[in-house]
């Protein structure tokens, strides 16, 4: 069978190497300007071009191998050149891609993100000088220096609630919940 005036085996090989050849240059251009050309322009796509370059890659190897290695018909190798690029471009979409996706960027926190927060008083916040807090937060438990926002002391084991976060310390005031 011919395609464009080509053996499908051709074409099967061709597409081979310009999806590996854009996959790439994707890649390299990740790595220097931390976002992948090709896949910001395929991202325009409704599909992640990721997922297109993948899909495109795997029906392409299986289509050159069928027609390469068995004796099977051609049709009968497109069609399963198909099922297999669908099927591994959705274990990479479904399996990895969507998962990493909604997983967060990082487990750092933003020094903002302390405010509001309970902590506890493990070294005593003196008058008018500081003391530490300790925060329990999803990155794990994060010790601050801490002042008293009424400049009264607060002694060890007290609960604080911290009202402003710098990158240095966080201001602290007493904290009584509503219930008891």
């Amino acid at each position: 069978m011919t395609l464009f005036g080509y053996p499908i085996e051709t074409v099967y090989f061709t597409v081979l190497v310009v999806v590996g050849i854009i996959i790439l240059i994707d890649v390299l251009t990740a790595l220097i300007f931390s976002v992948g050309m090709i896949s910001f322009v395929l991202d325009l796509l409704p599909i992640p071009g990721s997922v297109l370059l993948y899909f495109l890659g795997f029906a392409s190897a299986t289509g050159y191998c069928g027609e390469r290695y068995t004796s099977f018909s051609s049709l009968s190798i497109l069609i399963v050149a198909i099922v297999v690029g669908i099927a591994f471009s959705s274990i990479l979409y479904f399996g990895i891609l969507l998962p990493l996706s909604k997983k967060s960027d990082s487990i750092a926190y933003e020094t903002k993100d302390l405010e509001g927060k309970v902590a506890k008083v493990i070294t005593p916040v003196p008058k008018d000088g500081f003391g530490e807090v300790i925060v329990e937060m999803n990155a794990g438990n994060i010790s601050k220096a801490a002042k008293s926002d009424e400049n009264e002391p607060i002694g060890r084991d007290e609960t604080v609630l911290i009202i402003d976060a710098t990158d240095s310390f966080v201001t602290v005031v007493p904290y009584e919940p509503f219930l008891k």
